[in-house]
């Protein structure tokens, strides 16, 4: 991932924790957690930034019955406060030290019946990938429907991910941005550079939904196939059995009629 691109997703985080509120705590949780995909993914699984996220209080250490709700509101100000400021941290630090360099490619990839569909809050949109991959007689892989054996979430994603062959990336419109456009959640574009990284840019294909609202498309990311997807029986189909077959998967068209 270039250095403007890892910049551009921790501004867009930056701005989204700048405007929550206490009132919208839950939507801070799951910024919070984006954060971390954000840093596991793009720093390191053991950064250090991690552990000062964790170490942020979001509340008042005692309390009673009597504890006015100013208090409350406070100390969650406070937080958001401190991590405002790790972010800013983080931020200067990518300034300062992040060379810019072209995707590497981790591993080699391997043909594998394995295809793991990254994706967002579109159901209907992963069903009917994952249903096109089944009758191609290959194995979706869903991270949220493998069981977690103990793991964290990132590493049950490193895990599944190691010997898979293809991926196909759905970008749907779930987080809405001041210009009245909409875009994919942060995981879903740092998941996209991570499969570009470790199978190449021939094994990956992005999906982006156009079935409702205008939906941005990373610019910075190229050299993959962006396809639209319109419906579940969509000429998408044909598109994402024309990318198998160019790497060298040995799937039958006739599945789709």
């Amino acid at each position: 991932m270039t250095k403007e691109r890892k910049l551009q997703i921790l501004g867009s985080l930056m701005e989204n924790a700048d405007k929550y509120t206490y009132q919208t705590s839950s939507d801070m949780e799951r910024c919070e957690d984006d954060v971390k995909s954000f840093i596991r993914n793009v720093i390191s699984k053991d950064s250090e930034w991690l552990e000062r996220i964790d170490s942020i209080h979001w509340s008042v250490s005692m309390f009673s019955s009597s504890t006015p709700d100013s208090a409350f509101v406070n100390a969650w100000n406070n937080g958001k406060i401190e991590f405002l400021n790790v972010l800013a941290s983080i931020k200067s630090e990518i300034e300062l030290y992040d060379d810019e360099q072209p995707y590497p490619q981790l591993k080699q990839s391997v043909l594998s019946d394995k295809v793991f569909i990254v994706h967002g809050h579109h159901d209907e949109m992963k069903l009917a990938v994952a249903s096109l991959i089944s009758k191609l007689s290959l194995t979706p892989i869903i991270l949220h429907e493998q069981p977690n054996k103990g793991r964290t979430i990132i590493e049950k994603f490193e895990r599944l991910s190691e010997d898979v062959g293809f991926a196909i990336v759905l970008l749907s419109a779930d987080d809405a941005m001041s210009d009245g456009k909409y875009r994919a959640r942060q995981n879903v574009i740092l998941e996209l550079g991570y499969f570009i990284a470790k199978l190449g840019r021939e094994n990956v294909i992005a999906l982006y939904d156009t079935s409702s609202s205008e939906i941005e498309i990373p610019s910075d990311i190229t050299g993959i196939l962006y396809e639209p997807y319109d419906n579940p029986n969509g000429t998408w189909r044909l598109e994402v059995v024309q990318e198998l077959k160019a790497a060298n998967y040995k799937v039958d068209a006739n599945v789709l009629t």
